[in-house]
């Protein structure tokens, strides 16, 4: 047997049997998550699906790290940094889980995570490419430090405001990781095989595919850890201070994590247009667009995962074709005023769905959505 079938095996294997023992557990640790006007889910769920992967993370790392080539896991003093900035992440998110953390707070120790990457790494993301056309971006040190930080808070915090609808995050992290491989060229080592097996398990919960499996919802420890798990993998190959090779440029990335960026760009400017705090938690992500469109979380799943897959798929176009960076920096940029303009007539025929179905006082009448449209 292979060693990535090895680990693939053991990834899945021991993050199910993580799930079914801190499923039982949740209620008394206090990691449930209760319905309210929010949250429209059926019953009260375990909020301990990122913990376990966190878990099944740890046990294969133990296991397989000094046999592994990977751009992470290749030296033990990065694979050391990258698990204990994971993990205050993930005790974080657990504790945030639990007592719901004021934004300060959140803040300042996602900061800290940010610091633990860049001093024990001694990362600093200095040089951006030619973005714009006009030569060579070289960040100042003073500058390229707050630079990175933004960064790593700024990816970890897209996917965890991904995080709304049953599956979607974790697909979103599948296509990501995927994606990263096709765009680098490097064959998926112990993170990437450990975490898509882990995704695949908690996906089987968390969709309730198998009957004995209870439901599970990764948390905000979950959401961050895939969060970061993402930025780091970027962070190995578009700088060569840690893989030693600099696989892709910067923009080149910004096309893995199109989808994140943009729902989180796109919630934080409507917020500041409504004149509401960019940090609060409301209803207006894609996924909440989907369901007041009045469409099924499968169907939903199915039109934002497409959505998802579009952007790295047009970015390993332009890759591959060898497309300069400064037409890549364009590009995206027309793709979310796109995005934008896209957003903001669908949540207009949104709330006028909502309105109308308010006051017919009825659903699922056809004549409802023919009167939405008029």
């Amino acid at each position: 047997m292979s060693l990535e079938l090895q680990q693939v095996l053991l990834a899945f294997a021991s993050t199910i049997l993580f799930i079914l023992t801190l499923a039982k557990v949740a209620p008394r640790l206090k990691l449930i998550d209760i319905p309210d006007q929010r949250k429209l889910h059926a019953g009260n769920v375990p909020l301990v699906g990122g913990l376990a992967i966190f878990l099944t993370l740890l046990l294969c790392t133990t296991i397989f790290g000094h046999k592994d080539g990977g751009v992470l896991s290749e030296n033990d003093d990065t694979l050391a940094v990258f698990l204990l900035a994971a993990g205050v992440l993930v005790a974080l998110g657990v504790v945030d889980d639990r007592k719901h953390l004021s934004v300060f707070t959140r803040t300042t120790i996602e900061i800290i995570v940010a610091l633990i990457v860049i001093e024990g790494l001694d990362l600093r993301m200095r040089h951006l490419g030619d973005l714009v056309g006009t030569g060579h971006i070289y960040l100042a040190g003073w500058l390229a430090y707050p630079f990175t930080i933004v960064c790593i808070f700024g990816i970890v915090n897209a996917f965890n405001m991904l995080d709304g609808m049953d599956g979607l995050l974790s697909v979103i992290v599948l296509i990501t990781i995927i994606a990263f491989h096709l765009f680098t060229g490097i064959d998926p080592g112990l993170i990437s095989l450990t975490v898509g097996a882990a995704l695949v398990a908690f996906l089987i919960s968390n969709l309730r595919l198998a009957p004995f499996i209870p439901k599970t919802f990764l948390g905000d420890a979950g959401s961050k850890l895939l969060g970061f798990i993402v930025v780091a993998l970027i962070l190995t190959v578009t700088s060569a201070q840690i893989a030693g090779v600099k696989y892709i440029q910067p923009v080149t990335a910004l096309y893995l994590v199109g989808l994140p960026l943009f729902d989180m760009a796109f919630t934080t400017l409507r917020r500041v247009y409504d004149r509401a705090s960019p940090f609060r938690s409301d209803r207006t992500h894609i996924h909440h667009l989907m369901q007041a469109l009045g469409l099924s979380n499968q169907r939903s799943l199915i039109i934002i995962g497409s959505i998802g897959i579009g952007f790295p798929f047009l970015g390993l176009m332009l890759h591959k074709s060898g497309a300069a960076a400064p037409y890549q920096f364009y590009i995206f940029v027309g793709c979310f005023i796109l995005y934008c303009v896209l957003m903001s007539q669908a949540w207009q025929i949104a709330e006028r769905y909502q309105d109308v179905i308010a006051r017919a006082g009825t659903t699922g009448n056809p004549e409802v959505w023919e009167q939405t449209i008029k």
